[in-house]
């Protein structure tokens, strides 16, 4: 189904008037906007009724509602606003009226909801570290990925959780869950080149990046395809914004089995990613150190089915951690 956003400059328009969001740098996103609502599109399809019912109305508490459902059909409001939804914990950290927070442990203890006005970083990731040739690794650091998701299932599958609470916490998961599955968020690799960690591939330069196949995002697309790891594997299925663009790739996109989608554990999710990251991200053509690395068509082509099937898993995911919190 067709809805959602405005194209081009008044797109643009329309964010400016209704906030102070700006456009974020590159390196501060993981999957690019396509991809988290890609792993939204798959997950809302696979919502029971009750699940969907209760997400529907939660989403309406985010101070964002409105802007995200301007342009769709009143039918289409929920699932509009649910793909919207999995993008905002990235939008944040653009927004000024957000702030950057020191990354302390005590930041993992209950939230304050939509009045906490910190854009928590830290949270996108767990730097789950490895060495190729022996340079001595630091331990990833709390609160990360890990520590919120757990805490944010919690807190949303509780009755005794306030419905506004519960909102935030819906966000939060609704993105989570998908960088968790995109393997540079589980990890940091240590060598003789960055000693102090390449920050999930942010520190790697590569060149001889193509576009991707889909890609209407004016912050992007404009100035020519990533030329950091990290970023190639946000962009690699698709930068762009639009609802109807989004739906058609998600709707081909591998489906992951019952199996692996019924895990539900977050840490063995950072695991597998990280797993992924050691075996099919850090492979030649990508070396030791900061490169640059010249990607070629087949490691652009392995990476891009690896992210069409993590994307999938994640949206699998997603929709049993809400049916399970949020069902009868």
């Amino acid at each position: 189904m067709m809805s959602g956003r405005p194209q081009g400059s008044v797109a643009v328009a329309i964010l400016l008037a209704t906030s102070t969001f700006v456009w974020p740098a590159r390196h501060a996103l993981a999957w690019d906007d396509f991809g988290h609502m890609e792993v939204a599109a798959v997950a809302f399809a696979a919502l029971k009724p009750p699940a969907r019912t209760r997400v529907a109305a939660l989403l309406k508490l985010n101070p964002r509602y409105d802007v995200w459902v301007a342009q769709a059909k009143k039918g289409d409001q929920a699932r509009v606003a649910f793909l919207r939804a999995a993008t905002w914990a990235d939008a944040i950290k653009s927004d000024r009226a957000y702030k950057d927070d020191d990354p302390d442990p005590s930041a993992a203890g209950p939230m304050a909801g939509y009045e906490d006005r910190s854009r928590h970083r830290t949270w996108h990731y767990v730097d789950h570290p490895f060495s190729p040739d022996g340079t001595p690794t630091v331990a990833p650091s709390a609160p990360n990925a890990a520590t919120q998701i757990a805490l944010f299932r919690a807190g949303l599958c509780s009755a005794q959780t306030p419905d506004r609470l519960r909102s935030y916490q819906l966000v939060w998961l609704l993105h989570l869950v998908g960088d968790v599955h995109q393997p540079l968020h589980s990890v940091s690799r240590f060598d003789r080149g960055l000693p102090e960690g390449d920050r999930g591939g942010n520190l790697i330069k590569i060149s001889g990046n193509q576009a991707p196949a889909v890609c209407d995002d004016p912050r992007y697309c404009p100035y020519g395809p990533p030329n950091e790891l990290h970023a190639f594997f946000d962009d690699v299925v698709g930068a762009g914004y639009a609802i109807g663009a989004v739906e058609r790739a998600a709707a081909v996109l591998p489906k992951a089995s019952v199996k692996k989608a019924a895990v539900s554990d977050e840490t063995v999710w950072l695991q597998e990613s990280f797993e992924l990251a050691v075996s099919a991200v850090y492979v030649p053509p990508i070396g030791v150190g900061p490169g640059p690395f010249t990607v070629d068509e087949a490691y652009q082509k392995a990476a891009l089915a690896l992210a069409k099937k993590q994307i999938g898993l994640a949206g699998a995911r997603l929709a049993n951690l809400l049916n399970a919190c949020l069902g009868p």
